[in-house]
């Protein structure tokens, strides 16, 4: 997945990785995509005219339940239709088509369809579906590959759906509160964040993980933590004065913060040194998102007190494990850290067993 892909946006906010990605198809049995069968499902069972039959007969089915009728009244009928099945199926081992499913998954969730509704239309058109393929096919090995396509493809659907309404649900449910709190949380976090580069302070951070921690441990989430430590600062600040270094620093926070998600929490731990904690993130999403923080700073030159100056960072990562308290955790992340400041800095080193990215 490329770093600031629009495409991929959604799949890398609710941590739909490669990896989560290819065990969802390999439930399935979808890990290759059966472009040939997709082939012959659209060309001799998902043709125009019997698309817009499955359609119709899809809305009328739905507007016979009295919530499902006064949700699509309020809607453009006709748009929802031409939407409905369009190339079902096509590239599903692709990233696109995940984030296309993720996109529509957070729109029925964010008009308050319930789930058990948005559910009954997937086996609905699945229905609609194996009947045309029964209309249709009349050989009996083709009917059953291509039935057994089609359900599949619901079946991931339906997996993702369920995975996406829920997050959307949760997190809606996490904004409402914060709003609620936000009164109290401003004057509080006027204490909590570092004075000079604005982002969380030590005791913020340690808190911060702390919680998240708790978090992991009792839902299974993984959660990792980066140390991430500027290259050559006190030859920086040595050589160009404290307001040069102030100045610095303040522009490392900046970028980080500019190449971290909404929900990621950086923190300055002391001196030239932050830490970054990425809940509810793999480790193979959270060398991602290293990468591209390392990409930020090392990106372009700061002007600071008119000097052009060039910066990188070397950045530590490491997964919380079962048996990890705050020190542990932080001590892995910042060996790594030291392993990759020994292997020439400017890079990204993960817990032992994950290679070094320059």
């Amino acid at each position: 997945m490329a770093d600031g892909n629009s495409e991929t946006a959604l799949c890398e906010q609710f941590g739909f990785d490669a990896e989560w990605r290819a065990a969802q198809l390999l439930l399935v049995d979808l890990a290759e995509c059966p472009h040939d069968l997709l082939g012959w499902l659209h060309e001799q069972v998902l043709v125009p005219d019997v698309v817009e039959g499955i359609v119709d007969r899809f809305f009328e089915q739905l507007r016979r339940h009295p919530q499902a009728d006064k949700l699509l009244s309020s809607f453009d009928l006709q748009h929802l239709k031409q939407r409905q099945i369009g190339q079902f199926g096509a590239n599903c081992n692709e990233a696109d088509y995940f984030e296309l499913r993720t996109r529509v998954g957070i729109a029925h969730a964010r008009v308050g369809v319930p789930l058990s509704l948005y559910l009954s239309g997937f086996g609905l058109l699945q229905t609609l579906i194996l009947a045309a393929i029964v209309e249709r096919v009349g050989d009996d090995g083709g009917r059953q590959a291509l039935s057994r396509l089609v359900m599949q493809l619901t079946t991931l659907d339906i997996a993702l759906a369920t995975e996406v309404y829920h997050r959307a649900q949760s997190a809606e449910r996490e904004r409402s509160v914060r709003h609620r709190e936000r009164g109290p949380l401003l004057l509080r976090r006027q204490l909590e964040h570092d004075a000079l580069t604005g982002v969380s302070s030590r005791a913020s951070l340690l808190q911060e993980l702390a919680t998240a921690m708790e978090r992991a441990t009792k839902t299974g989430q993984p959660l990792c933590v980066i140390v991430a430590d500027l290259d050559h600062f006190k030859t920086l600040n040595d050589s160009h004065g404290y307001a040069a270094g102030d100045r610095i620093l303040k522009e490392v926070a900046a970028r980080l913060k500019a190449a971290l998600r909404e929900f990621d929490v950086v923190g300055r731990y002391g001196g030239e040194e932050f830490v970054i904690l990425l809940d509810n993130t793999s480790l193979h999403t959270a060398l991602q998102v290293a990468e591209r923080m390392r990409q930020r700073i090392a990106g372009a030159p700061l002007d600071a007190e008119g000097l052009n100056l060039q910066l990188t960072i070397t950045q530590g990562l490491a997964a919380y494990r079962d048996g990890d308290d705050s020190h542990s955790l932080l001590q892995r992340a910042d060996a790594a850290m030291l392993r990759a400041k020994q292997q020439g800095r400017n890079r990204v080193a993960g817990d032992p067993g994950h290679a070094a990215r320059s």
